[in-house]
């Protein structure tokens, strides 16, 4: 074929592209109107499949997104998408026997990719992304959905990071790229210890040696495990090491001394302490009397922890202090958590609690003149300020124990200076 006919050529297909174009458009008018909301893309395709002549079509597939919301699940999902209820259920029986899709986490996202068959949309294929490390695919294949999984591959990086504290730990590790994940788990290993609106002061200083996961563009994807953690105060310095062994996961100081202890000073990441303990003018009531606990000023919704473990005593709206939450330790110890929005799924009468555990999110009810956790100590029966309250000691490596954590620690100080 010669210039002139591979001239000719590509112009009749631009042509026939721009015809078919209108024409289709033209009569699909009203399809394309119809789903104008939503992500579309637009493929040409040139089929020269009978007697080498050549016909253009133009496909559209449609891609329709959705966020798994709080009490809803997937099959709740399914039913908002142009499924019909013979496949919902086909779908929902090869999840089961798969991939159990009825534990999604809340803001799990799914995508439904479609094309347009007689006016209306037909899935083809359903993406969910249960993590950020994997994938689930439900596809067609002669008219049934088939499932599979796919897996990213990770690439572990050890960090070491070393901070002085300008504005709040918080913002100065932001400032140097630590993920989110570690900094509020860096702040819980020191909160048995440490009161983080009293003690910490501009020009304290922070080590933090962790792991983190990439992909294979290193392009960060989850957080791992925080391996040494120290934090310098004026006058003093806590430094924490991860110990594991097959019975426990904890953190220790260069001694073998356990970081944990029965109960936390401050069940709230993140927060101001607003109010202490002690005599003070109610801000409502307009008279003065005993604040028999602290509050910690914090956005609306701010997760709240169990300060250690026990079983809930009480969790029901209580008067003045809205809607509240209070916990039996052991050793006559009890904590209370009021004006509380609302409560963590599962929380109930009797239910036992984890530490560090979310039971309830931050709000403003009862007496209360804006969003802040209120929080009380008990021992004995009696009310005690939690931020002087001494608790024992935590638990102590000793024998094999402790030899084995001493040459862990060499390893990760090895390590440490090696990444520095």
């Amino acid at each position: 074929m010669n210039i002139y006919n591979k001239f000719s050529l590509i112009l009749l297909v631009g042509l026939l592209a721009t015809i078919a174009t209108a024409y289709y458009l033209s009569i699909n008018y009203g399809d394309i109107k119809k789903y104008s909301n939503l992500n579309t893309t637009k493929t040409l395709q040139l089929d020269t499949s009978e007697n080498n002549s050549p016909k253009l079509k133009i496909a559209y597939s449609y891609k329709k997104k959705y966020e798994m919301q709080e009490g809803e699940t997937f099959s709740q999902i399914l039913r908002k998408t142009e499924l019909n209820d013979n496949e919902i259920q086909e779908i929902i029986k090869l999840s089961k026997e798969k991939v159990d899709l009825n534990k999604l986490n809340i803001g799990t996202k799914i995508e439904t990719l479609s094309s347009m068959e007689n006016g209306e949309l037909f899935i083809q294929n359903i993406i969910i992304y249960p993590n950020k490390e994997s994938e689930i695919f439900l596809f067609r294949n002669n008219d049934r959905f088939q499932i599979k999984s796919n897996q990213l591959k990770l690439y572990p990086e050890l960090v070491y990071q070393e901070v002085e504290i300008q504005d709040s730990i918080f913002k100065s590790l932001t400032n140097v790229d630590t993920p989110e994940n570690t900094i509020m788990e860096f702040v819980q290993l020191f909160s048995f210890d440490i009161d983080f609106q009293r003690e910490i002061r501009q020009g304290n200083k922070i080590k933090i040696f962790y792991e983190k996961f990439n992909d294979e563009k290193q392009n960060f994807v989850k957080t791992g495990s925080i391996y040494f953690a120290e934090i310098q105060l004026h006058n003093h310095s806590y430094e924490l090491y991860r110990y594991k062994n097959e019975k426990l996961v904890g953190y220790f100081d260069s001694k073998g001394k356990s970081a944990t202890k029965a109960l936390m000073k401050t069940p709230i990441n993140g927060a101001r302490l607003s109010s202490g303990y002690g005599m003070r003018k109610h801000p409502i009531l307009g008279y003065n009397r005993k604040h028999q606990g602290v509050d910690f000023a914090a956005p609306e919704g701010t997760p709240i922890m169990a300060a250690g473990t026990g079983h809930i005593e009480f969790v029901g709206n209580n008067g003045g202090a809205g809607k509240y939450i209070r916990i039996k330790h052991m050793n006559g110890y009890k904590t209370a958590y009021a004006h509380l929005s609302k409560y963590a799924s599962g929380i109930n009468k009797n239910v036992k609690v984890k530490q560090g555990q979310t039971i309830g999110y931050v709000g403003s009810t009862g007496l209360s003149t804006g969003p802040h956790l209120h929080y009380e100590v008990w021992l004995n029966g009696k009310r005690i300020n939690p931020m002087t309250m001494k608790l024992p000691s935590g638990k102590k490596l000793e024998n094999n124990d402790l030899d084995i954590f001493l040459n862990l620690k060499e390893e990760i100080d090895l390590k440490m200076n090696k990444a520095s």
